[in-house]
């Protein structure tokens, strides 16, 4: 298991590492034939994942009120946290109609401990009352930072600065990998000799 340290801090901004609950998602928006159709999904929690520096410097110069804002942020980055059994059951994406793959002890077991690369295993002190949570690294997405501070009040706690930078050092690992392609069928001409 991978034991986070988390604080209540004080609601004066964003930060990274901050947890939020029941934070809406604005997955699609369409007009056919002059009907609207807008897909909300509401995630029961998400973790930012914008550097604070970022955050801190936006949050600086609006208080100075500027005619130059070259540090305001318009969205920030952030990831769903999914309940760590609705990971391993493979049915943390069926509100979505999505079914994914049930995950074996072994593989549990992997995520647990961070050994798996796409994963982020995430338990907080029980004060916090929050299941084992998980953060799937190809699950991200940004939220306009109005209306994210219009929800403060679901603001639940904040990872420890040395716990958010592993995750932020891992995430950006993840999308740095390199796409190979695939070796299955072997072009013998192509070999080296």
């Amino acid at each position: 298991m991978t034991f986070h340290s988390a604080t209540n801090i004080t609601i004066d901004r964003i930060y990274q590492g901050d947890i939020f609950e029941k934070v809406s998602f604005i997955e699609s928006y369409v007009e056919i034939d002059g009907q609207f159709e807008l897909n909300v999904l509401e995630f029961p929690y998400i973790l930012i994942l914008t550097q604070d520096c970022d955050l801190e410097q936006n949050k600086n110069e609006r208080l100075k009120n500027l005619d130059k804002n070259d540090k305001f942020l318009i969205s920030i980055l952030a990831a769903p946290l999914y309940i760590a059994e609705h990971i391993f059951d493979g049915n943390h994406l069926t509100e979505i109609k999505i079914k994914t793959e049930k995950h074996s002890s072994d593989s549990k077991k992997k995520i647990k401990q961070n050994q798996n690369q796409r994963f982020h295993y995430i338990e907080l002190d029980k004060v916090f009352n929050l299941p084992p949570l998980v953060i799937d690294f190809k699950h991200y997405f940004s939220i306009t930072l109005n209306s994210l501070e219009k929800q403060m009040e679901n603001k639940i706690c904040a990872i420890e600065p040395i716990y958010r930078e592993s995750i932020s050092q891992r995430f950006a690992h993840y999308l740095s990998r390199i796409g190979l392609p695939n070796t299955d069928i072997v072009d013998k001409e192509s070999t080296f000799a």
